[in-house]
């Protein structure tokens, strides 16, 4: 049977005689066991303890296994539920097996059948687990940022507040990626098998906000045909993604107010109140806190939502993640451009980096996929990257240093470059520039790079450059 020592099993029975007869028998083949009388209980040390499966008993006081069954399927979908069952709930232990419950175990025990069973349930929930693992991998995968420190605090926190449930605001610029951020955040949390509805605010006729939100019943208004949920609703179970939701009206806000406070929805044109379980994650390029001072928008909806705000920099302010997203949105897209396109040549990719990128990450993928549809080699060359001129910055332009220096092989930073190396070439350049526009002066280059002056000439040394090179000959 392998080596269980390490699997922890919950038993869920009211019958204490029971519950301690199957602990016993669990524990003697080297289980760790967790011993509760009730549902309320059960949940309790599930909050608290790692537990690998439950088997809980269907019919107790208060919180019966259906429920407990349904609160763990929710919050904890990776551990196995396996039902204990007399004669007269089989039918019942059967149509929670339907609902996603693993197994049921009839009562009174065969004790082989009983370990074959458990058995079965730990292996699927490690299958579970690593399937979970390998899908975090795919989406750190599927949404590459870099690693500017700008963007790795910002990283963080994402990974912090996923492991929670509480309501998260993102605020940044337009074309950040907060919507990405939100998914993120949802598809690495206890919810990521629940649904994920994105809703821009913004787009919303604001007649049909609560409608839209909230859901309605036919005939509560001209063209209510039939009943309709809302996207509460729909989101129940998983998370709520309000996008512009600085946006809102201030007579919907009072509405949104109570919707999260209270966990309820009611249909426009009924009277009934919907129980509904949403994570809100929101998104904004607007200051709310300034607009809480203004008095257009809600302070206690402020503080309800954002229990954790989280600033997305813009894409100038993290300028180490232009080369990995460039690289990164070639990758993906060069194969619907139907061309061999490897990378991008150095004189390109010194166009990229000396962009002010007032549209952000969404204008940078918008550029990429131009340059591809332009492109006439293997590399994407400088002339074939539209961009607004007035908005770049040329910290590696117009300025001639030493000979060495402006005769340095014009090679590429190809897609297929590790990205490592893509890093090294990026710092290289990046050092190469402020030196350039500070005419050799270290000091003040080392202030803009945000560097002491012993670490920025660490950094010099390292890649071989010399401040004196970049410094003016002396007029004649």
């Amino acid at each position: 049977m392998g080596t269980p020592s390490a699997k922890s099993i919950l038993i869920v029975d009211d019958d204490k005689d029971l519950r301690s007869i199957l602990g016993d028998i669990l524990a003697d083949e080297g289980y760790h066991v967790l011993l509760c009388e009730s549902g309320e209980k059960a949940l309790e040390r599930l909050q608290k303890d790692d537990v690998n499966l439950v088997l809980t008993d269907l019919k107790m006081p208060g919180m019966g296994g259906h429920r407990l069954f349904e609160d763990c399927t929710r919050r904890w979908p990776h551990i196995p539920v396996v039902i204990l069952t007399a004669h007269g709930t089989v039918d019942e232990a059967l149509s929670m097996i339907r609902q996603g419950a693993y197994d049921y175990i009839a009562k009174p025990y065969n004790t082989q059948d009983l370990m074959m069973r458990i058995s079965r349930a730990l292996e699927r929930e490690e299958l579970m687990v690593e399937n979970r693992r390998l899908k975090d991998r795919l989406v750190e995968k599927e949404y590459v940022f870099g690693d500017d420190p700008a963007i790795s605090e910002v990283m963080a926190r994402v990974k912090a507040v996923a492991t929670t449930d509480f309501p998260v605001v993102l605020m940044g610029e337009s074309g950040t990626g907060k919507e990405v951020l939100a998914r993120v955040i949802h598809r690495t949390s206890q919810r990521a098998g629940e649904p994920f509805v994105p809703v821009s605010c913004g787009a919303i006729p604001r007649e049909l906000f609560e409608s839209e939100l909230f859901g309605h019943v036919r005939g509560a208004f001209t063209g209510a045909t039939a009943d309709r949920q809302g996207l509460f609703e729909e989101a129940s179970g998983g998370s709520l993604f309000l996008d512009e939701i600085g946006e809102i009206v201030m007579e919907h806000q009072v509405k949104l107010l109570r919707v999260i406070q209270e966990g309820e929805v009611r249909r426009v044109g009924e009277n009934l109140q919907r129980r509904v379980d949403v994570r809100i994650i929101a998104a904004t390029n607007r200051d709310l806190p300034a607009m809480v001072k203004a008095g257009t928008f809600r302070e206690d909806l402020y503080y309800r939502i954002c229990v954790m705000p989280i600033l997305v920099p813009p894409l100038r302010d993290r300028r180490g993640d232009i080369l990995p997203l460039a690289i990164h949105f070639l990758q993906r897209e060069r194969a619907l451009s139907g061309k061999t396109v490897t990378g991008f040549s150095r004189s390109a990719l010194d166009r990229l980096l000396g962009y002010a990128w007032p549209g952000n990450i969404r204008e940078l993928e918008n550029k990429v996929k131009q340059s591809l549809i332009l492109a006439s080699g293997d590399l994407i060359e400088e002339d074939e990257i539209l961009l607004d001129d007035q908005s770049a910055e040329t910290p590696f332009s117009d300025r001639t240093p030493s000979a060495r220096v402006a005769n340095e092989s014009p090679g590429a930073t190809a897609a297929g470059e590790t990205l490592n190396n893509a890093r090294r070439d990026f710092e290289r350049r990046y050092l190469m520039g402020v030196l350039r526009r500070h005419r050799g002066n270290a000091t003040l280059a080392a202030r803009e790079a945000g560097k002491h002056r012993s670490e920025f000439y660490a950094l010099l040394k390292k890649h071989g450059i010399s401040p004196s090179e970049f410094r003016e000959e002396p007029r004649a």
